[in-house]
């Protein structure tokens, strides 16, 4: 009886969470999960670190058997909204690591988590990056790491462009995106003749769209919805974008995006890593939907994060987690990723992706360009380094 009341209290107290000598690590995810960009990024996300999650199942860490336990927020997409789920994450759930996507809740997260010594895997930019931001690392693929791969390889592979317009989201995140192409793009030689910020939530399309076409710029940065209408008024040039998934070909029609190219990590098409296309499998097989970009990143932060703590010998210490993932290397389904960037940013807390060129031909995407990531890297110091 004694036993078995030792164990009731253990459980209400909180000794329950482990199981048969499995302990939990929690793992704070701060995502939008309402509105548009939950259902374009946020949900999807949540899918693939779920997966992911599932994949990676138990790992040992010094001798004691683990898992992650997933603990999601809604940020919303915004400064407030971050504030709100990394104050949550932290206070009420009492995690050490945490990770928000997107550039504006990644900013207001970062003073917190700095503050209260939390781990910070962002998708802010490296912007965000400094000597003085111990606590905080960039784990998507980004601008400042992409951009100057994409117009190294557009400056030999089209001699005829010289002209760049862009247009953005007009949010953190979108004007980081804009920063990062303007300096890539005149660093090797182009003229950008405009750079354009649209809302979020636009609706209505064809005032911009005329606007970018009367301007007639060589390649223009632009997501598929306002390239539709450009195309429909008679653009016939080079367009280029961060995001790319079957079903924008289908809703804007596969012929207004024939030779779009897309110079952020594309998680399905021809030319990927075979880890990569098993996944993307696995995950159409369970929620019957094509792997999204968010769902791909998301799912390798965690393989990092995994390896991260395997290597470090520890699940709470911070500061040894912090000094792993700036000194080793961390096997995914992707390959083998490390930190790096410390001439760009003074830190070296940048995850290094390797840069895929792709191009929508008929109604697929095609690699047309592979740029390993310590190239990417050396590239991105060049443009940036400091």
């Amino acid at each position: 009886m004694l036993l078995c009341l030792a164990l009731v209290i253990g459980v209400a107290c909180g000794g329950g969470g482990d199981e048969e000598g499995v302990k939990e690590v929690k793992f704070g995810m701060g995502l939008p999960l309402s509105g548009l960009f939950g259902a374009v990024l946020g949900v999807p996300a949540k899918q693939g670190l779920e997966l992911a999650n599932e994949k990676v199942g138990e790992f040992t860490v010094a001798g004691q058997s683990y898992r992650w336990k997933l603990i999601f927020e809604d940020s919303r997409w915004t400064g407030e909204g971050g504030a709100a789920s990394t104050t949550k994450l932290i206070h009420e759930h009492g995690v050490k690591i945490m990770h928000q996507l997107g550039a504006d809740p990644g900013f207001t997260a970062q003073t917190i988590c700095e503050e209260a010594g939390v781990l910070l895997l962002t998708s802010a930019g490296i912007d965000a990056l400094g000597p003085d931001k111990h606590y905080t690392f960039q784990v998507m693929p980004n601008s400042w790491w992409n951009a100057p791969p994409f117009f190294r390889w557009l400056s030999t592979a089209h001699p005829e462009v010289e002209t760049v317009a862009m247009v953005n989201t007009d949010d953190i995140n979108g004007r980081g995106i804009a920063d990062a192409n303007i300096a890539a793009a005149e660093h090797y030689g182009f003229e950008v003749v405009a750079s354009e910020f649209k809302p979020a939530d636009m609706v209505e399309f064809y005032p911009l769209a005329t606007k970018l076409v009367n301007l007639n710029p060589d390649l223009t940065h632009v997501d598929p919805a306002v390239l539709e209408p450009m195309v429909e008024m008679g653009y016939e040039n080079l367009a280029y974008y961060v995001l790319w998934a079957t079903s924008y070909g289908e809703a804007r029609g596969w012929d207004n995006v024939q030779s779009l190219l897309i110079y952020y990590p594309v998680a399905v098409g021809e030319g990927l890593p075979e880890g990569v296309n098993e996944f993307a499998a696995e995950y159409e097989a369970r929620y019957g939907l094509e792997l999204a970009q968010t769902s791909y990143w998301e799912a390798m932060m965690l393989y990092v994060m995994t390896e991260a703590v395997k290597k470090a010998g520890t699940v709470d210490d911070v500061d040894k987690i912090i000094a792993t993932l700036e000194t080793e290397t961390f096997d995914t389904p992707a390959g083998v990723f490390q930190c790096g960037g410390e001439k760009i940013d003074g830190s070296g807390h940048v995850l290094s992706w390797p840069a895929w060129i792709g191009e929508i031909r008929g109604q697929d995407y095609h690699v047309i360009e592979e740029i390993p990531a310590d190239e990417a890297e050396a590239l991105a110091e060049e443009v940036f380094g400091k």
